[in-house]
């Protein structure tokens, strides 16, 4: 079965695969790479996601999901070509680059959320709203601090409630894209690995170790997502031009 998938960019151009963040979709990538040049950004749904929800949930993992995305590439005839993600997209971002070395060209890791641990625990309210009813959610002391002290990230994961189906949410949570760490010292592929303060989702730590382990990366710090969200897209669009066209 073939990942639902959107494009922006003309045909022509260099492509850009993107993988979206856990409990997102393809419009979350098209809609926060509208000023990408010179390429052409290729947007799946993973499974368990926007329109390619007729996956079988047992088989969600960052092995079978990494799977999908060669296979959407072979379906495209793309041999080779940058690959990137948001939070659980860079996840498997590394995994592609671990397991699938020569269909890579750069990588782009947008505020990683995963190490070589399952349930991680800055994740944990992400993979409770999988299992529960919103108001009992909601009621939750760890949820309601959340909400005090960030309010905008507290947010973004009851947003999860208007999917049609969280279970995906809990089963990534329990799946990691790598088992060590120092694994990523064999990749040798070009990376842009950014993180953003005030984010209790996407620790600024987490993207900090992926860019000390990778052997060619390069480290950036974006405005914040949740509180400064123009100047943070714009500076995101700007950094990969700027990596992808140089």
């Amino acid at each position: 079965m073939l990942l639902s998938y959107d494009t922006l960019g003309p045909d022509s151009a260099e492509p850009l695969v993107f993988l979206h963040g856990l409990g997102a979709g393809k419009i979350q990538t098209t809609s926060g790479l509208p000023n990408l040049e010179n390429l052409h950004l290729i947007a799946p749904d993973m499974p368990g996601h926007g329109d390619s929800m007729a996956f079988d949930p047992e088989t969600f993992s960052f092995d079978s999901f990494a799977d999908h995305v060669i296979a959407l590439m072979d379906h495209l005839g793309i041999e080779r070509c940058h690959l990137g993600g948001l939070s659980m997209g860079s996840g498997i971002t590394l995994n592609i680059a671990l397991r699938y070395p020569d269909r890579l060209k750069k990588l782009i890791l947008l505020r990683p959320s995963w190490l070589d641990s399952k349930c991680p625990a800055h994740l944990k309210l992400v993979a409770d709203a999988g299992e529960m009813v919103q108001n009992d959610f909601e009621s939750l002391p760890e949820f309601q601090t959340l909400l005090v002290t960030n309010e905008p990230v507290a947010k973004s994961i009851t947003a999860v409630y208007q999917r049609p189906d969280n279970s995906v949410l809990s089963r990534m949570w329990n799946s990691r894209p790598f088992s060590s760490i120092e694994d990523l010292k064999t990749v040798t592929a070009p990376a842009l690995v950014m993180s953003s303060p005030r984010d209790d989702l996407h620790p600024e730590s987490v993207a900090s170790a992926i860019a000390k382990a990778l052997p060619n990366s390069q480290l950036v710090g974006l405005p914040a997502r949740y509180h400064e969200p123009e100047a943070y897209q714009k500076s995101l669009n700007q950094h990969i031009n700027q990596f992808l066209n140089s």
